[in-house]
Formats: C-alpha cells, sequence, structure tokens
C-alpha cells in the first residue's frame, strides 16, 4: 500500500485543486449575484443568459492578455460532456460516476501497470470532485471558456476537474501507445 501513496496524493492533490478552484468562482459570484448562484435551477434564469460572464479584472486585478485564450463563463452542468444526458436524474449519473470511480480505483491498486498509475490517478481526482458537485448541487460548476481570440471558441465550458481527467485520458492513450510499441 506505501507505493500507492504517491497516488492517493495525487487523486488528493487533483481534488483540492478542483474543489478549491469551484469553491472561490462560486463564493466570488454570491458576493455579487447573491447565494442564488448556487442553485443550478436559478442562475442562468437570474441572469437571463447562458452563464454567468465573470471579467478577468474582477478575479485577478488584470486580464494580462488572458482574455484572448479563455474568459470565465460560469454555468452548471447538469449532463456529463458536453451537457449529454442533461436530462437523466442527477442521482442517476452521480451513481454511475461513483461506480466508475470504485471500478477506476479498484484497477489502480490491483491491476493497473506503472504506465496507467498517473493517468489513472488524475481521471479519479477529477471524477471526485465532479462527483462532489453532483451530490451537493445535482449540477457540476462550469467556468471556464476556452478560446483563440475570435478565430476559434471550444464548444463547451468545463472546469480544472475536467482539465485534470483530459490530460489524464490523453497521458494514458499516448502511454498505451508507447507500451505496444515497445513490445
Amino acid at each position: 500500500m506505501k507505493k500507492f501513496l504517491k497516488y492517493i496524493a495525487i487523486i488528493f492533490s487533483v481534488f483540492l485543486i478542483d474543489l478549491i478552484s469551484k469553491v472561490s468562482l462560486l463564493h466570488f459570484l454570491a458576493l455579487k449575484y447573491g447565494d442564488v448562484v448556487y442553485d443550478p435551477n436559478v442562475v442562468c434564469a437570474k441572469c437571463h443568459i447562458e452563464g454567468i460572464f465573470v471579467p478577468w479584472q474582477y478575479i485577478i486585478g488584470s486580464d494580462f492578455g488572458i482574455s484572448h485564450l479563455f474568459n470565465v463563463i460560469f454555468v452548471w452542468n447538469k449532463g456529463v460532456s458536453f451537457s449529454a444526458f442533461a436530462g437523466i436524474m442527477p442521482i442517476i449519473i452521480s451513481f454511475l460516476t461513483a461506480i466508475i470511480i470504485a471500478w477506476l480505483i479498484y484497477y489502480l491498486i490491483k491491476k493497473a501497470s506503472n504506465w496507467e498509475k498517473l493517468p489513472l490517478a488524475m481521471i479519479i481526482g477529477g471524477a471526485l470532485g465532479n462527483l462532489v458537485d453532483r451530490i451537493r448541487f445535482g449540477a457540476v460548476a462550469d467556468f471556464i471558456h476556452w478560446h483563440i481570440g475570435k478565430l476559434w471558441t471550444f464548444p463547451a465550458i468545463f472546469n480544472v476537474a475536467d482539465i485534470f481527467i483530459t490530460f489524464g485520458v490523453c497521458l494514458y492513450l499516448i502511454n498505451f501507445i508507447r507500451n505496444r510499441k515497445s513490445k
């Protein structure tokens, strides 16, 4: 079990980074808009737009050119990736997510190869962060809107947990391909 401590630390770190980012943003928005931001059923109706746009100047005092790469637009995602399955009850999505996380943890501890462990830890940490949102609010707090000026816009708004999940999946695939080539 001692050899898994570093992966437990990675899982916890990813979870904590995601949690801090969401709690900080929600706190900031609650000060500006009131506690309504904590209710996924009300927040967009209150704003009369797709989400709450938060200028960088309000967050860090200046945008440092960041606004040319991504914006902070707060939305509640009641579905999964790209809001798929948003019509399914949050309890069902939460239950399925918990089962997948439990299976990934089992696989990480019992069966994963060395090349699989880091990506799985990143995926598990991110999935736990989103699961906590689903349990607390019935939706996931998303707020990162990536774009390149006005040339290109990513078709979804996401969060820090999603970044770690995506990097974990990409790293897993890269390691998988490299491992297959070496055999």
